[in-house]
Formats: C-alpha cells, sequence, structure tokens
C-alpha cells in the first residue's frame, strides 16, 4: 500500500506539533491510556480503528490502523469483512440521516 504520507503532509504536522504541543501531550497520553486499558486485543483494536476510520473517510487512519491490524496478525478475509461492515454502517447512516427529506414531504 502506497503512504498517504507525502512530504507536504509530514511539513504540516510538524507545523500542528510545534503549535500545541501540550495539545498533542494531552492527546497522546488519552490514546496511551486507551490502549493500555482496552478490553480488546492488538489486532482487534486496530480493526475497530480501521472501521471507524474506513466509515468516517480518514484516509490516513485507513493507512495507519490497516497497517498495525495486518502487523498484529489480522488475514486479508478479516480486513475485507471489516470494511464490508464499516461500509454496511456507512450506508445505513446515510439512509437513515437522508429519511429527514421526507419527514415533511405531506406539509
Amino acid at each position: 500500500m502506497s503512504s498517504p504520507f507525502n512530504q507536504d503532509h509530514m511539513d504540516a504536522a510538524k507545523k500542528f506539533r510545534e503549535n500545541s504541543e501540550e495539545m498533542m501531550d494531552y492527546y497522546k497520553d488519552w490514546k496511551s491510556s486507551i490502549a493500555d486499558e482496552t478490553v480488546f486485543d492488538d489486532k482487534t483494536r486496530e480493526l475497530l480503528g480501521l472501521a471507524a476510520a474506513a466509515a468516517t473517510q480518514c484516509q490516513y487512519c485507513v493507512h495507519t490502523h490497516g497497517q498495525k491490524a495486518i502487523k498484529y496478525g489480522a488475514t486479508d478475509e478479516e480486513i475485507a469483512h471489516t470494511i464490508q461492515i464499516a461500509a454496511q454502517v456507512r450506508a445505513g447512516a446515510t439512509m437513515s440521516y437522508g429519511l429527514e427529506s421526507l419527514e415533511h414531504s405531506e406539509e
């Protein structure tokens, strides 16, 4: 898989970190506490992250969680099924949200 982390992205990330160091430290601590206190094994945690990343369409998150899931032993089939679940949730949410347009169609 090609990396979405090109040099422009990495330069912007460096500027972001430099301009929000304290907040980034809080974020890192929060991420660490989630990983340390989770009831899920590493593979499952990364597959959950992958599903959320795919549903929210975060290219960088998909790349990172996908690679970590593979590192922790996820199979191609598990990754494919994870993406199918994310797509199902996203499609259902789109349909449910879209129902708003019909709620007042008789008025």
